[in-house]
C-alpha cells in the first residue's frame, strides 16, 4: 500500500471520532488537513512523525498538525488476547480556532496548536490520567463525546510536551510530487528493509538518478538513506530481541544485516549497548 493523502468522511458532527481495533498497525504513511489527537492502547512499535522516528508503547498520546506526514507501525501487542486499540480525534483548524475564541479558558491551546505542526507527544503521566476519558468516548453519545474532548483539551493545554519532527520538515513538504515520491520510497523501504537493498534500488523506486535521490532524501528526512535504513533495521531487531528467544545471529539476518559484526556495531551506535545487554536490560525492567 503506497502512502496517500487521507480524506476524512464528513460526519454529522463538528469534529470526528474514530476507534480502530486491529491485530496490527501497518505502515501507512499519510497526511491530511485536520489536526489529529491519537491515543494508542495495547501496542508497542515505531512512531513516524515527519522526519522523527521513535519507539512508542501503551498510552502513547500525540497531537499532529495539519498536513504533517505520519504513521504508527506496531511490532507487538502488550496483551496478546486483546486487540490493539487506537482512539483518533480529528478537528479542523477552523473548528478549533472557533472553540478557542468562544472559550477564553482554552487560550493556552494556541501554543500547543502551533507546536503541533512539528507533532508533539505528551507525557505518560498525563496520558494515564486521561485514559479513562478517552475510553469513555467509545460508548458516549455525540454530546458527551464533545464535552469529553473539551475536558481533554483543557487538561492538555497546561501540560509539557516534546516536539517530534524537526523545524525544517514541515516547511519542506510543500511540493505534492516530492511528497508522493518520498512516500513511495518509505513504503518500499518498510516492505523490503530485511532484503539486501542498495541506494541504487531506492533511487529506481523514486524514478531519480542516484545522485539526485541522495540530495532529495537528505533534504526531506534530514539524514541519509543509509542512516534511515539502519534505524529501521535496528528498530526491528529490538522488537525481536524483546519478543523472541531467537539467537542474535538470526535476528541480525532477519533485520537485514548480512554481517553480524556490522550488526553489532550499528546496534551499539544506536542503542549504546550490545544486543545481548539490550535484551537482558529489557527483561530486568519487565521482571
Amino acid at each position: 500500500m503506497k502512502a496517500h493523502l487521507e480524506f476524512l468522511s464528513k460526519a454529522q458532527t463538528s469534529w470526528q471520532f474514530l476507534l480502530r481495533e486491529l491485530d496490527e498497525i501497518p505502515f501507512e504513511w499519510h497526511f491530511h488537513p485536520e489536526y489529529e489527537l491519537t491515543f494508542s492502547i495495547n501496542s508497542a512499535g515505531k512512531r513516524y512523525i515527519g522526519d522523527n522516528i521513535e519507539e512508542y508503547a501503551d498510552n502513547d498520546l500525540t497531537l499532529i498538525g495539519p498536513n504533517l506526514p505520519h504513521t504508527w507501525h506496531s511490532q507487538r501487542k502488550l496483551d496478546s488476547n486483546k486487540p490493539i486499540s487506537v482512539i483518533v480525534l480529528w478537528f479542523s483548524h477552523a473548528w478549533i480556532d472557533n472553540v478557542v475564541t468562544l472559550f477564553p479558558e482554552l487560550n493556552l491551546l494556541k501554543e500547543k496548536l502551533n507546536q503541533a505542526h512539528q507533532g508533539i507527544q505528551f507525557s505518560d503521566n498525563i496520558a494515564r490520567q486521561l485514559r479513562p476519558r478517552f475510553i469513555d468516548m467509545i460508548q458516549a453519545d455525540d454530546a458527551r463525546k464533545l464535552t469529553l474532548l473539551l475536558e481533554i483539551l483543557a487538561c492538555l493545554q497546561k501540560e509539557p510536551h516534546k516536539k517530534l519532527a524537526s523545524s525544517k520538515f514541515h516547511t519542506q513538504q510543500t511540493n505534492a510530487n516530492q511528497q508522493h515520491r518520498l512516500s513511495q520510497v518509505l513504503r518500499w523501504l518498510h516492505d523490503h528493509f530485511a532484503d539486501d537493498i542498495q541506494l541504487a534500488d531506492a533511487a529506481k523506486v523514486s524514478a531519480m538518478s542516484t545522485s539526485h535521490f541522495v540530495r532529495f532524501f537528505k533534504t526531506n528526512m534530514q539524514q541519509s538513506f543509509n542512516q534511515y535504513l539502519n534505524e529501521v533495521r535496528i528498530g526491528h531487531a529490538c522488537s525481536l530481541l524483546i519478543s523472541s528467544e531467537l539467537p542474535v545471529a538470526l535476528i541480525a539476518e532477519k533485520s537485514g544485516f548480512l554481517n553480524q559484526s556490522n550488526f553489532n556495531r550499528q546496534f551499539k551506535n544506536f542503542k549504546r549497548l550490545s544486543p545481548l545487554k539490550f535484551r537482558q536490560q529489557w527483561r530486568n525492567q519487565a521482571s
